[in-house]
């Protein structure tokens, strides 16, 4: 790769991202020239997008909220786990065809590992039943976690399900029990208030407990739960272990986590 790399962020409304720094700091990592933006991008007009930007030279783009599941359809081959997941956050344009892929929760596991907290065979709760939470559930599963979606309409029509998941009523008795057995509570929802989607005193005081929303500021789950006792981390932290496996998917190079994590600051 001779030319500058130009890669990319999708998404809408899109008014805060940090992929741009992180894929600056991958590319100078891993030896390369380039750089990334963020372009707001609704479902409507992703198409148009990909086309535009292929047709311009970039190399890939990462995707976020709300285009992850509709992605799914706009790429020529999709990964196994993009499959499974019916997500793809990571897009890369190639002379044969542009493919997709779900760097989340192979990035998720990688975090985990990090911290020092085990999957294979922990209980795991994931609130929501969007693109990002069946991207994990997919990998947590694989990595012999027992997991269940905790969804609003659980049983709606057509919903989106993953083979091997359980899924349950957020509001019900059923949650009671599960968040408060669980080794691992995962907010995969736009949702990040003191107390919603779930209240912290809900959830095991041994859990970890893992916002995927991120801001310029701690998120506010993730110090609610930090106040009541538990141990917990926001989104920042997978944003950062998604972006090196989407980094060395585009650039054949692992840039590795250290540069990345010092660019936006991770741990906080």
């Amino acid at each position: 790769m001779n030319e500058p790399i130009r890669l990319a962020v999708l998404g809408d409304p899109l008014t805060y991202t940090l992929s741009p720094v992180l894929h600056r700091a991958g590319l100078a990592a891993a030896g390369f020239r380039g750089d990334s933006r963020a372009i707001r991008t609704s479902v409507a007009d992703l198409d148009a997008r990909l086309d535009e930007l292929e047709r311009s030279g970039h190399h890939g783009v990462n995707l976020t909220h709300p285009l992850k599941q509709a992605a799914c359809a706009a790429v020529t081959r999709r990964s196994p786990i993009a499959e499974r997941a019916e997500s793809v956050n990571t897009i890369g344009f190639e002379r044969d065809g542009r493919w997709g892929d779900s760097t989340d929760g192979p990035g998720f596991v990688d975090l985990l590992e990090s911290l020092d907290r085990p999957v294979a065979g922990t209980s795991t709760v994931l609130i929501g039943a969007g693109g990002a939470a069946r991207a994990l559930a997919v990998s947590l599963l694989d990595a012999g976690a027992q997991v269940t979606l905790l969804a609003r309409r659980p049983n709606a029509p057509g919903g989106p399900s993953v083979a091997g998941v359980s899924i349950a009523a957020l509001a019900g008795t059923e949650s009671e029990s599960l968040l408060g057995g669980a080794d691992l509570v995962i907010n995969a929802t736009p949702v990040s208030t003191a107390t919603l989607p779930i209240d912290p005193d809900r959830i095991a005081r041994s859990a970890l407990v893992v916002d995927l929303v991120y801001g310029p500021a701690v998120s506010e789950w993730t110090v609610a739960a930090r106040r009541s006792g538990r141990e917990a981390i926001d989104g920042l932290g997978l944003l950062v272990f998604q972006a090196r496996r989407s980094l060395a998917r585009w650039l054949e190079r692992d840039p590795g986590i250290e540069p990345l994590a010092r660019a936006v600051g991770w741990p906080r």
